[in-house]
């Protein structure tokens, strides 16, 4: 069996954003062995937010600027807020970006929580959701009849519409459902890889327990942030006050093998994205870590 899958959050947003180190930082997770690399979504938020993410390129144009920059590296967003776009307008940016890559377009998507920008975007927040699911179906209905003409009843009305050219992979898109509640679960179950982020070992464990009893071979590939630091740090937390990992290489080590055991496939790392040296720490985490990762466990 092959080993998890590896991903890393790369800086296409923060005040210290810069083409150059964003195109750097993707090579360096390709030269490194990394299986992926990562953009964050927002478009507009509001000043209360401009501090983390005010300053931000936009996420597929984003993922089309590296698909370009790189040549194995699968390039992906985590996560895409898809109620807040025009959904016929999202699946065809995807499909072309999935086709302009050679298939390496992953996109984990998520159902959104800033209202402001929704407001802004003239999105509506409170059924977002059912929003989201809408999506997923219709996606499912029109790509299973690309490349050509494709048509919808519901639940998104569509007719005579000619879809070309088709995915690269026969079942579709590359889709992971982000997030940590129970409808997030159900989510996931329709398209195979659930994407939580920042939760413990005992809260993965029960949650990729529940996710695997709606679909037995099911992925999880968890998003945290991980330091490579000299001491253990049992209680540290990232910009967000989430939880992370941090702590000499081995520990780290030990405890992503940890989530392995507790029912994780992969995890997209955040390695500090904001900060200065980020090409040396891809290349630290490659080298140091990830030859210490077991295999996940058989699933199903």
């Amino acid at each position: 069996m092959t080993g998890p899958h590896l991903g890393v959050v790369l800086p296409n947003y923060g005040e210290a954003f810069d083409p150059g180190r964003l195109a750097a930082t993707a090579v360096a997770a390709e030269e490194a062995g990394l299986d992926s690399g990562w953009v964050t979504d927002h478009v507009l938020p509001p000043s209360r937010h401009a501090a983390v993410y005010g300053t931000v390129a936009e996420a597929l144009v984003t993922v089309g600027f590296l698909a370009g920059r790189t040549r194995r590296l699968r390039v992906g967003v985590s996560a895409l807020v898809v109620p807040q776009r025009e959904p016929l307008l999202t699946l065809k940016q995807l499909l072309s970006l999935d086709v302009l890559s050679g298939g390496r377009l992953i996109t984990a998507v998520a159902a959104g929580w800033m209202e402001e920008e929704f407001e802004t975007l003239g999105a509506s927040f409170p059924d977002r959701g059912r929003r989201l699911e809408d999506w997923l179906e219709l996606v499912a209905t029109v790509l299973s009849q690309a490349p050509g003409r494709v048509a919808a009843e519901e639940p998104i009305p569509l007719h005579d519409a000619w879809l070309a050219p088709g995915p690269t992979r026969r079942e579709g898109l590359e889709l992971w459902v982000a997030g940590v509640s129970r409808h997030t679960l159900r989510r996931a179950a329709r398209t195979g890889v659930w994407h939580p982020v920042a939760l413990s070992v005992r809260e993965l464990r029960s949650m990729a327990a529940g996710f695997r009893a709606l679909v037995p071979e099911g992925r999880v590939v968890l998003r945290l942030g991980v330091a490579l630091r000299d001491r253990i740090e049992e209680d540290a937390t990232d910009e967000r006050g989430r939880h992370m990992v941090a702590g000499p290489a081995s520990w780290v080590g030990e405890q992503l093998n940890d989530y392995l055991e507790a029912g994780a496939d992969g995890f997209v790392v955040n390695l500090d994205h904001r900060a200065a040296g980020l090409e040396d720490r891809i290349a630290a985490f490659a080298a140091d870590v990830a030859p210490m990762l077991m295999a996940p466990a058989r699933r199903g």
